[in-house]
């Protein structure tokens, strides 16, 4: 019987853990998990042990020594995905499966010599969106009513009659063309090589017959909500012959988890030279330029003098007003740099009674004419909406009433200027924190109609120390916002580091960074510095003084390479 060998991951950022692992887990044909209890019942548990990484459990090692003696332990002790990475792909140089293994204490030897690990499979991932909405294994709650001890797949991101491709080479076996009489509802199953099949539920239609042969990336249909299912998406389910027999999963079905064997097919690290797939070409942004260095002007929309000193000084290549802004200002701009791309962000204090989208059309209206005669053509409706300082509670309750809210804005707008490209947009980053914001993700996928119909997206970007500037909730919110909408162009409409003790060399220093991760992003329009001055507030983050006199931000801008 094959060996039972697991992968402990920590839960909180899970598949940036599950993206280092990977090559591991391919080599060895290593089962992978964020469960403890789940991990606990296989023979051998390889664990990422993480200062903080189970809460729940607190010191994994010995949590899973007093509930699960039996099983061998192998700790891996690191501080970021990035050095458990380094740990595995040594290992796997190494020819070397295990570290120091801890076995239980009645047993004083190793395990007898590993067999040669069975042919693995590599999963192109099978939709346009790189995000997935429900893990393997989560919810067992809900699925222990059929008998199983969770959820026996992945949900991927799919809006309907979105593109649904294979995820290997194979050959079709089944094709169920009702919707309602099968809980996976109209859905295709593939046969491919050493034993694996994969099952797409939930489609629209399907674009396969059975018995034809079929290359990885080929599209197979398009995604909707069929079956038992709430929401269009994609559900993957992987299995593989002789799974349940060798207790190689805890499924009925040889259902096994395929987290591990799907990769984005860019990802030439994962890639190598195993799969015939082609990579997906880069969606039409209608964006020609590189990312532009920009910055919000300042805070209450006026400029002044020092402003347009500032703004030469970092060589400037974009600006973003506010429907206040004047001509003259723009004007001016424009005479600093005659190409300089100008945005504008339209929006009021909404205040705390209901502003129904008819009304803020009304008063907006006319900043939207003027501007739009001066030759501006992007457009942000609104800011932050997922807060209540700007409406969340008040005039909307949900990403869903705001979508709704700004659809009607829009589409009062279209009609009047044909050639502007109206932006949902940016979100307040990160998660709940209550009588203030909206969780990031969540307001998005409820609002998620909307977005679609945007001309282009917003992403507020923010971060407290250098590190921070790649985490995905902080500063490389932006990449969410592009695993989510992969065709959108997006446009940081604000960014910064908001903490008050770093140094503003340094904060100049790391804008320049962020420019230049985003010069050649394609589809990233321009990054907008929050803020170019205020009389109050934003301590720390200001391009000038309010004496007039430049910050080492726009210094240190003005001298990037680029």
């Amino acid at each position: 019987m094959a060996e039972s060998h697991i992968l402990l991951l920590p839960e909180d950022d899970y598949y940036q853990w599950v993206r280092v692992a990977r090559v591991f887990v391919l080599t060895y044909s290593v089962n992978i998990t964020p469960d403890a209890v789940r991990a606990g019942r296989s023979q051998n548990i390889s664990v990422a042990v993480v200062d903080g990484g189970y809460p729940n459990q607190g010191d994994i090692i010995g949590w899973l020594r007093a509930r699960f003696p039996d099983a061998m332990i192998d700790p891996i002790f690191v501080g970021s995905p990035a050095q458990l990475e380094v740990v595995l792909l040594e290992r796997v140089e190494r020819g070397q499966r295990y570290g120091t293994l801890k076995v239980p204490p009645k047993e004083e030897t190793l395990p007898a010599e590993q067999p040669e690990p069975p042919k693995s499979i590599r999963l192109y991932w099978p939709t346009d969106y790189h995000v997935i909405t429900q893990r393997f294994g989560a919810n067992p709650e809900i699925y222990s009513k059929w008998g199983l001890p969770g959820h026996e797949g992945v949900d991927i991101r799919a809006p309907m009659n979105t593109n649904v491709y294979a995820g290997a080479d194979g050959e079709v076996y089944y094709v169920m063309q009702e919707t309602n009489t099968h809980p996976y509802g109209r859905h295709i199953r593939i046969q491919h090589e050493n034993g694996y099949r994969t099952v797409y539920a939930h489609m629209a239609s399907v674009q396969v017959t059975i018995g034809q042969k079929v290359k990885a990336g080929q599209l197979i249909g398009k995604a909707d909500s069929t079956g038992n299912s709430t929401g269009s998406h994609l559900h993957l389910t992987l299995k593989k012959d002789g799974a349940t027999a060798r207790k190689e999963t805890q499924y009925q079905g040889d259902v096994i988890d395929p987290t591990p064997f799907l990769y984005w097919p860019n990802d030439e690290k994962i890639l190598g030279e195993v799969t015939t797939a082609k990579s997906k070409p880069v969606p039409n942004y209608g964006w020609a330029q590189p990312s532009l260095v920009g910055v919000n002007v300042r805070e209450d929309g006026t400029m002044q003098e020092a402003d347009y000193e500032a703004a030469s000084l970092a060589r400037v290549e974009a600006v973003k007003v506010q429907e206040n802004t004047s001509t003259s200002a723009i004007h001016r701009l424009r005479q600093i740099d005659p190409g300089i791309f100008v945005m504008a962000r339209i929006a009021y204090d909404l205040g705390q009674s209901p502003v129904t989208a008819q009304e803020w059309v009304s008063r907006m209206r006319t900043h939207v004419a003027r501007l739009y005669t001066e030759g501006v053509q992007y457009f942000e409706i609104h800011q932050s909406p997922n807060l209540q300082m700007y409406g969340w509670n008040y005039s909307w309750h949900s990403g869903g009433g705001f979508g709704r809210w700004w659809l009607d804005a829009v589409g009062m707008l279209r009609d009047a200027y044909p050639q502007a490209k109206f932006g949902f947009p940016g979100v307040s980053p990160g998660g709940q924190v209550e009588g203030q914001r909206l969780d990031a993700a969540t307001f998005m996928e409820q609002a998620d109609e909307a977005i679609q119909n945007a001309d282009w997206v917003g992403a507020n970007c923010f971060w407290t120390n250098e590190a921070e500037m790649q985490e995905p909730d902080k500063g490389a919110f932006w990449q969410v916002v592009r695993e989510r909408y992969p065709d959108k162009l997006i446009f940081v409409t604000e960014f910064g580091n908001v903490d008050v003790l770093t140094n503003l060399y340094v904060k100049g220093k790391e804008y320049v960074q962020f420019y230049e991760t985003l010069r050649n992003q394609p589809g990233i329009g321009a990054a907008f510095s929050q803020v170019m001055s205020s009389a109050t507030g934003y301590l720390q983050m200001q391009w000038r003084n309010e004496n007039g006199t430049a910050t080492e931000i726009p210094v240190r801008i003005g001298k990037r390479e680029f």
